[in-house]
C-alpha cells in the first residue's frame, strides 16, 4: 500500500505478508522488500527515491480536528523530538522518563530492558562500556565513511560489509547493528506518544537530514519497522522546519529563504524560493559528519588540557564521559551567559578550584569551527548563484543555532535578511513534520 500526497513525498506501509510497491509522481522508483536471511530480513526495506523541487506548504487552521493522528518525529543525534496534534494545536511530547520533551539520543543495555534518555547520560560514567550514541552518524554509513569518535565507548567493527557495534548487555558481550540502536529510541518515542495520546499508534512522519544518502534512509527505515511503526513517510528536515515556520507566518511571494539548521551532528543549509504558497529548492547544501558535537570537543580539549597541565589529573575511563558531559552542559550555559567554569573537585576531591571560560573566548577557540560554518554557507550561496544580500529571510534551526556565535555569524553574513528564531530551535523540525502530517488528507 502507499499513498503519495501532492508533494508526492516517499511514504510506505510495512505489511510481513507481502511486498511492498511504491510509486510517487514519476521522481520515485519501485521499492520492494530484500529477500536477504538475517535476522532483521521480514523487516528490511529498499527505495531510491530521487530529490524533489517543490513542496506545498502545509496550511493547518483551527478547529484543530483531535481525532486525526499526526506525528512528526526528529530522531536526532544528540536528542530526540516528537510532535502531535492536541486541541490547541500542534505541541511536543514530554519524551524523557523525567519528562523532559527532548530525549537526549543515548541507548543503554546494561539491563534486560533497554533504557533511553537523561538516565543514560547520567549513568555513562559507570555503565560506558554499556551505552552507544551518535548513531545517526553512523547509521547506514559503510565503516571507512565514519570519523571515529574517541568519545565512543563501543566498539565499532564490519562484518560481511556491514557495520556492527559491540556493548556489554546485562548478559555479557553483545553484537548490535546501528538501525538497532536508532529502533530502541524509535521504540521509547512510540511508546510516550501514545502515552500521551492515550491510543495505539502506528503512522508518523520521520524527518532526516538533506545530506543523507539512500543508504541512510534505508536504514532509517529499516529502523522504523524494528521499533514496530508500521507506515512511515520519511520528509528532509529543512523542508518541515519550513513548514513549521511558514505555517503562521505572512510569507512574501518571491522571497528567497535561507534555512540553518546546526543539529548535534549534521549541518544542513537549504536556499528556497517561495512561490504561490510554494517551496522550490534551489540548493541543498550540508556536513552529515559535522555538527554542535564539535564545539563540544572544542571545549573537552580545553578543559582537558588545562585539567592535566595545572592540576595533574588525567583522563581515564568515567572521568572522560563526566567531562564530556559537564562540557555539553557548559557549551548551553554560555549561549545564555557570559561566562561559565568547570569545578576542579568534580574530578579530583583533594583539590579545590574552578576553571572559567568567556563566551568571548569560547568563540575564539572555535575559529576554525566557525570558518567551517561559514564555507558551508558560501558553497550554499554559490549552489543557488545567490548573493547574501538576496536573500530576504534566514531561518535559524536546531540547538547549536542557540549559540551566539552562530547567531551572530548569520547576522554578519545576511545584514539585509530578516532573521526568524523560535524560542525552542531545537524543536521545530518536529513541529513541521507533525504540521505535515496533519495536513494530508487522510491518516496516510
Amino acid at each position: 500500500m502507499a499513498i503519495v500526497d501532492q508533494n508526492g513525498i516517499f511514504s510506505v506501509t510495512f505489511d510481513e505478508k507481502q511486498n511492498v510497491n511504491v510509486n510517487g509522481s514519476g521522481n520515485e522508483s519501485h521499492l520492494s522488500k530484500n529477500n536477504t536471511s538475517d535476522k532483521h530480513n521480514e523487516n528490511s526495506v529498499s527505495k531510491t527515491v530521487k530529490t524533489h523541487s517543490f513542496y506545498s506548504i502545509p496550511k493547518v487552521q483551527v478547529p484543530f480536528n483531535i481525532g486525526k493522528n499526526a506525528i512528526g518525529i526528529d530522531l536526532g543525534t544528540s536528542r530526540c523530538c516528537a510532535a502531535v496534534i492536541r486541541k490547541n494545536g500542534i505541541t511536543t511530547v514530554p519524551l524523557d522518563n523525567i519528562g523532559e520533551r527532548l530525549l537526549p539520543s543515548y541507548v543503554s543495555y546494561d539491563e534486560e530492558n533497554v533504557k533511553c534518555g537523561q538516565i543514560v547520560v547520567e549513568r555513562l560514567r559507570n555503565y560506558s562500556k554499556s551505552t552507544i550514541f551518535d548513531s545517526k552518524r553512523i547509521i547506514g554509513r559503510n565503516l571507512s565513511d565514519i570519523e571515529i569518535d574517541i568519545f565512543w565507548p563501543f566498539g565499532i567493527f564490519e562484518i560481511n560489509s556491514k557495520v556492527c557495534l559491540e556493548v556489554e548487555k546485562f548478559n555479557g558481550k553483545a553484537t548490535v547493528i546501528p538501525e538497532e540502536v536508532s529502533a530502541a529510541l524509535l521504540k521509547h518515542i512510540k511508546q510516550k506518544v501514545e502515552e500521551f495520546q492515550g491510543k495505539p499508534l502506528s503512522k508518523a512522519v520521520i524527518t532526516v537530514p538533506a545530506a543523507f544518502n539512500e543508504a541512510q534512509k534505508n536504514a532509517t527505515l529499516e529502523a522504523a519497522t524494528i521499533a514496530g511503526w508500521k507506515e512511515i513517510i520519511l520528509l528532509p528536515e529543512p523542508i518541515a522546519a519550513a513548514f513549521a515556520y511558514f505555517n503562521d507566518r505572512p510569507i512574501s511571494n518571491n522571497s528567497n529563504v535561507l534555512l540553518f539548521d546546526l543539529g548535534g551532528g549534521t549541518l544542513d543549509v537549504c536556499i528556497f524560493k517561495i512561490q504561490n504558497n510554494q517551496i522550490e529548492i534551489i540548493s541543498n547544501t550540508g556536513d552529515s559528519k559535522f555538527g554542535g558535537r564539535d564545539f563540544d570537543t572544542v571545549l573537552i580539549n580545553y578543559f582537558k588540557n588545562v585539567l592535566s597541565t595545572k592540576y595533574g589529573i588525567s583522563f581515564v575511563k568515567h572521568k572522560k564521559y563526566l567531562l564530556m558531559v559537564k562540557c555539553q552542559k557548559i557549551k548551553e550555559t554560555l549561549s545564555v551567559m557570559a561566562n561559565a567554569g568547570l569545578d576542579v573537585d568534580d574530578f579530583d576531591a583533594n583539590q579545590e578550584g574552578n576553571i572559567e571560560i568567556s563566551q568571548e573566548g569560547f568563540q575564539k577557540m572555535c575559529e576554525v569551527l566557525l570558518n567551517k560554518v561559514k564555507n558551508t554557507l558560501n558553497s550554499a550561496l554559490h549552489n543557488s548563484n545567490f548573493n547574501a544580500n538576496q536573500i530576504n529571510k534566514v531561518l535559524h534551526v536546531g540547538g547549536g543555532s542557540r549559540m551566539p556565535m552562530i547567531k551572530q555569524l548569520l547576522r554578519n553574513m545576511f545584514l539585509e535578511a530578516e532573521h526568524c528564531i523560535e524560542e525552542h530551535p531545537d524543536e521545530v523540525v518536529a513541529i513541521g513534520a507533525a504540521y505535515y502530517a496533519y495536513s494530508l488528507h487522510s491518516d496516510f
